[in-house]
């Protein structure tokens, strides 16, 4: 019995490092993705990152240019210091324009301090808005925050678009997705917030994990996240950023 409850403590305590391990092996997700449009665009690279929560960007984060980064909430949490927030921002911004989109637990921490942090290093904060991107009109990011107070987000983020426009999507979570085609119909949806479930045993988890699907003509990203909540631990859903090199394909 002795030896049977050893082997039982000795497997446990293995599978927890390996979930804390886990939680450290962040992957760098690559795509190739093309949008149908009516209006050609020029061909860009933007990187999605969500849920960083606690974590601390490595100094060399992005091996590679990219036109445009997009926060897609929890950039942080409570008790994170505001430093690390800091320092996450500096890094990012050191490689491209930065867009962010507001998550659940970025309420939580200040949010005068943080709009203070986001200011200062010149992150565009959509808040139910859109915004063209590189200087090409009919080419627009949209990014609401799902979590605020206010009503008619989706009236409000969609007002500026065009039928004709290249539509990209960003909120914090996925559950938004569902109400998108009574106001409008984004080529590309990002968003986070599930982790992919953290802790996966084989298929089971309390959420779907993250992935790229195509959605009629169309794409959903749903990312796993960088970082982790509540436990730092990991297993069956990978932390990880995504690089999206984004092509225009003619209508």
């Amino acid at each position: 019995m002795k030896y049977v409850i050893g082997v039982g403590i000795a497997s446990a305590a293995t599978l927890l490092f390996s979930m804390v391990k886990n939680a450290d092996d962040i992957k760098e997700k690559r795509h190739i993705i093309n949008l149908k449009t009516n209006k050609n665009f020029r061909p860009f690279r933007l990187v999605f990152i969500a849920d960083i929560h606690r974590k601390k960007l490595p100094e060399e984060f992005l091996g590679s240019s990219a036109d445009a980064i997009i926060i897609g909430g929890d950039l942080t949490e409570r008790g994170v210091p505001l430093h690390r927030t800091a320092d996450n921002l500096r890094i990012l911004t050191r490689f491209s324009p930065v867009y962010f989109v507001w998550g659940n637990h970025d309420h939580n921490v200040g949010e005068r301090k943080l709009r203070k942090l986001l200011e200062h290093y010149k992150v565009k904060v959509l808040e139910n808005e859109s915004v063209e991107l590189f200087g090409q009109p009919n080419l627009k990011l949209v990014g609401i925050d799902y979590f605020g107070e206010r009503e008619s987000k989706l009236e409000k983020a969609f007002a500026d678009v065009r039928k004709e426009d290249t539509v990209l999507f960003a909120a914090h979570t996925p559950a938004i997705f569902k109400f998108l085609p009574a106001t409008g119909n984004p080529q590309l949806r990002m968003a986070g917030h599930l982790h992919g479930g953290q802790i996966r045993l084989g298929k089971i988890g309390f959420y779907k994990k993250g992935s790229l699907k195509k959605r009629g003509s169309g794409y959903e990203l749903v990312t796993n996240g960088y970082g982790t909540s509540t436990l730092p631990m990991r297993l069956g859903a990978e932390p990880q950023y995504h690089v999206l090199d984004i092509f225009p394909e003619k209508i």
